[in-house]
């Protein structure tokens, strides 16, 4: 089965396509008033050829709209089959970004890349096992992960947005 943002971008395309042909049918139409005789003046030939063209001209507008609308379809899909990273400096970059734009927070992007328990998890045993920390310092990590709350992260996320917003402002 075809992906739904090759259709948008399929639709998007043919529709670019149509958009140049219409385009060039109102330049046609509107040189083809200058072949009955030059009027007096040339706004009056400007206008003439407009007059003679409006029909494309709308029908331009029509298909860009269209058009936009494909285009921006075909992006929403993009990013909603993205994976993104999960990482808590993301969670604090899109927090802010959130805070400072709240149209952003109808799109819950900071739902999305937060870390799960279960990549903190991984992330411990990877740190273990390359050295980066010893047994006992695994051990209390892993022991406060599982006694943290979702909720209690959040919170924490939240108190470093605030931390960071006050280190900028100090600078």
């Amino acid at each position: 089965m075809v992906a739904r943002h090759w259709l948008y971008f399929g639709g998007f395309v043919v529709t670019a396509i149509a958009i140049v042909g219409a385009g060039l049918m109102g330049v046609f139409e509107g040189l083809s008033v200058l072949s009955g005789g030059v009027p007096g003046s040339e706004e009056l030939a400007v206008l003439t050829m407009l007059s003679a063209a409006a029909e494309w001209i709308v029908i331009v507008l029509v298909l860009g709209l269209i058009a936009l609308v494909f285009l921006t379809a075909a992006i929403v899909s993009i990013l909603r089959n993205a994976s993104l990273p999960r990482d808590d400096r993301l969670v604090t970059l899109v927090t802010e970004l959130e805070r400072h734009f709240p149209l952003l927070r109808r799109f819950d992007v900071s739902a999305v890349v937060e870390p799960t328990t279960e990549d903190r998890k991984r992330e411990l045993r990877e740190q273990y096992v390359t050295g980066e920390i010893s047994e006992s310092t695994f051990e209390q990590k892993l022991a406060e992960l599982m006694d943290e709350t979702p909720s209690e992260r959040g919170t924490q996320a939240e108190s470093q947005v605030s931390v960071t917003t006050e280190d900028r402002s100090r600078k």
